[in-house]
């Protein structure tokens, strides 16, 4: 099943996921982006800037759209969050729109500026508002319940009831925002929850999401905050915003406060891999006589194994259906033979009718000598779990010797019953000796997965356990039985050059990420292709047909569209084609292609000055035939997004000289409890910060992009700039120049 987004029972969820994906490719793409041919950025940058922390605003009016999802937790704790760094760094908060009844939980923001200004009456009245708020919270889903922490969480409400009675003014503000944030995200998962390890923050939907209090507020206050450390940690979370790593440390946190440039990239520590010592010397062999070692040498020695595993016929199911198999592969055709494999087979069948879950859907085939009439036992033995296990896992030679059986371990159901059905035995040990190039394609599969928007894991759904089972078939015939793949190849998928080229025609961010999936397969399938022609002995052009056959079927939607357009103004923009021919299809309407129109069902499908931002020298031209230059593709991101994402600082500056919403914020889909964005509600700046130069920020600063906005994890531009968000540090700067973005963005 090569595209299992094209199944009506699986397109939503796949819309779904592709959505949620194009967002958190949104920020991996730059890592790709030289491979797309993607212009050089300037990293110049003029003296004399001044600092974000100066208090000011440039004279423009910021068009913001922060509050209009802030009925979703998620939406309000960006507006909390984001509010709170405004106060701490001396800027006016961003008021509501004229209509919108704030959540009083916001109140938060009006005790934080209180206790900042040592109004403590004033702050301890503001928090009685919002932890009554947080107290008659409702969740808005019919049935559900809303979350008491101070009554549900034991450790919670002792920490709680001590700490708002508290004499120091910082524990009674930080035990009020701890109430409102649990209130905030009742309906996702609570994040006091205790891991396995007893700690606090998980397991969660947004493990790792809390409201902090900025990071400046611990300026002058460092004894408050040391002498207050104990009570502070046992209400949970990190306490300040500082982009630090490393133990709490206060005094670091404050003499950073007052010298940002001095703060450094975050360092993902190593991975730590935990493996054993491997003992020198070959792993101890099978004893001689036993069932494994007779499976392990039967392609090599089947006399030797022939004796062994006839004996373990009369043991069990299991040693029944591998001598069945064993006859059949490796012992002459003879009637003497085929009347025991009819006997074992029937005994099989009166052994599964017996057991307590037994099905009727694997009627009794004798067997004629061919390879089908054997898959029906092999499926009903394995599903009725007379072999022993959950399910039977066919050995290696007996594929090896007859692919056809192959066909046992395809999916049958397209339900959670597959996941009992028959699976290939053969280890990555088997294919290695086979000479398989599994490396090659392991690391194109893994870069496939992201194109799929992670299909497999996100599926929800028993009909995960069918496209698992088809897809360990596929798996399984690429290494054995690639003219099988061959013959199963849609004609449909013959004009596409490599998977998902027509997915990467709908987005910049997917076109650049189909560009590195296109040389992760050029890669695989030459190597694939070169072990077809000498363990399989194909000739070159089979070969060559034989690994394009099996990568695509290794995909799940990798010809998503059907066919290659040939005229699209999407793909000759992202191709970089002259401006003349983007003019001219711009003039005679050749924009649409409805091979990309039909990808989009489940792609997505940005909108054409998002694609545009590809192609600088065009930009102009398409910007000219676009009314609404802030459009916004699936997730919410605007060309502006796009261009701070990938570094185009001229383009980024032509959209704000034409009133380019510089505060705008990204907004994917939500639905459902288990949301699949890590990091939402990102800004421009945001994007620049990741991926873009000084010259960029400068220019985004300038215009009034605000570095205190938060996304929905509470990062800020500046944890986007060193890395303290979902992408690693900056590589676009070098010392000097992160040094100055830090100090323009903390």
């Amino acid at each position: 099943m090569q595209e299992a987004a094209s199944t009506t029972s699986s397109g939503a969820q796949r819309r779904i996921a592709h959505a949620c994906w194009l967002a958190m490719l949104a920020l991996c793409a730059p890592c790709f982006a030289a491979s797309a041919g993607m212009p050089p950025a300037s990293t110049a940058c003029a003296a004399g800037q001044s600092e974000c922390t100066s208090g000011t605003k440039p004279n423009v009016v910021v068009d913001a759209d922060e509050w209009k999802n802030a009925g979703d937790p998620r939406g309000l704790m960006v507006v909390i969050q984001s509010n709170l760094d405004r106060v701490s760094a001396g800027q006016p908060i961003w008021p509501a729109p004229k209509g919108t009844v704030p959540d009083v939980r916001s109140q938060i923001v009006d005790a934080y500026a209180d206790f900042l200004h040592g109004d403590f009456k004033g702050m301890d009245a503001a928090i009685a508002k919002a932890e009554q708020a947080a107290d008659e919270f409702h969740p808005a889903f019919p049935g559900q319940k809303a979350y008491d922490w101070k009554t549900k969480d034991a450790g919670f409400h002792k920490s709680f009831a001590s700490a708002i009675q508290s004499q120091s003014p910082l524990i009674r503000l930080y035990a009020a925002l701890r109430d409102v944030d649990g209130s905030l995200f009742d309906t996702l998962g609570n994040p006091f929850d205790r891991n396995a390890d007893g700690m606090r923050g998980g397991p969660s939907p947004l493990d790792g999401t809390w409201v902090r209090l900025p990071c400046r507020t611990v300026l002058g206050r460092v004894p408050q905050f040391v002498a207050a450390a104990d009570t502070l940690k046992s209400l949970g979370g990190p306490v300040l915003d500082c982009p630090v790593d490393g133990p709490v440390d206060y005094a670091k946190d404050e003499a950073l406060a007052l010298h940002p440039g001095q703060l450094e990239p975050h360092v993902t520590p190593p991975t730590s891999t935990n493996r054993a010592v491997a003992t020198p010397g070959a792993p101890a062999p099978s004893p001689p006589d036993s069932r494994d070692a007779a499976l392990g040498e039967m392609d090599t020695h089947p006399q030797q194994a022939a004796p062994i595993l006839e004996h373990y016929s009369h043991v069990d199911a299991q040693g029944e259906l591998d001598y069945a198999l064993f006859l059949h592969s490796f012992e002459p055709p003879t009637p003497a033979r085929d009347a025991a494999i009819r006997a074992l087979q029937a005994d099989l069948y009166q052994k599964a009718m017996a057991a307590p879950g037994k099905v009727d859907d694997f009627p009794p085939t004798p067997y004629d000598g061919s390879d089908d009439s054997l898959l029906n036992i092999i499926r009903l033995a394995s599903e009725t779990g007379i072999t022993n296990s959950s399910d039977y896992d066919i050995p290696c030679p007996f594929l090896s010797a007859h692919p056809a059986l192959i066909a046992a371990t395809q999916a049958y159901y397209g339900s959670n019953r597959d996941n009992f059905m028959p699976r290939s035995g053969c280890s990555d040990r088997d294919y290695e000796r086979m000479g398989f190039p599994a490396e090659a394609v392991a690391t194109f599969e893994a870069a496939s997965t992201q194109a799929d928007g992670n299909f497999i894991d996100t599926f929800q759904g028993t009909m995960v356990y069918g496209f698992e089972a088809q897809q360990n078939a596929v798996n399984t015939s690429m290494r054995i039985d690639p003219r099988a793949l061959m013959q199963s190849f849609p004609d449909r998928s013959q004009s596409f050059d490599y998977p998902y080229q027509v997915w990467g025609y709908t987005s910049l961010n997917n076109y650049v990420v189909s560009q590195h999936l296109r040389k992760l397969y050029l890669a695989a399938h030459d190597q694939l292709a070169a072990y077809y022609r000498k363990h399989m002995q194909l000739n070159r052009a089979d070969s060559e047909q034989a690994a394009k056959a099996a990568l695509f079927l290794a995909t799940f939607g990798g010809n998503c569209g059907g066919d290659v357009p040939t005229v699209s103004l999407w793909r000759r923009l992202l191709e970089r084609a002259p401006p003349d021919e983007i003019r001219q299809l711009l003039g005679n309407g050749a924009a649409y292609a409805q091979e990309i129109s039909d990808c989009s069902r489940y792609a997505g499908l940005d909108p054409l000055l998002l694609v545009a931002v590809a192609d600088p020298a065009a930009f102009p031209l398409v910007m000219q035939h676009e009314p609404d230059i802030n459009e916004r593709n699936p997730i919410g991101k605007t060309a502006l997004m796009e261009a701070a994402q990938f570094d185009q600082a001229g383009v980024a500056k032509l959209l704000l000289e034409h009133r380019a919403a510089v505060d705008a914020t990204t907004w994917g889909n939500q639905d459902g409890l288990n949301p699949e964005l890590g990091n939402d509600a990102r800004t421009a700046l945001m994007y620049a910060a990741a991926n873009g130069s000084l010259d960029l920020i400068k220019a985004l600063l300038d215009a009034g992009a605000d570095p205190c906005q938060a996304d929905t994890k509470g990062h800020r531009a500046i944890d986007y700039l060193l890395g303290y968000g979902p992408m690693p540090p900056n590589p676009r700067l070098d010392g000097d120049q992160r040094q100055q973005a830090a100090q323009w963005l903390f």
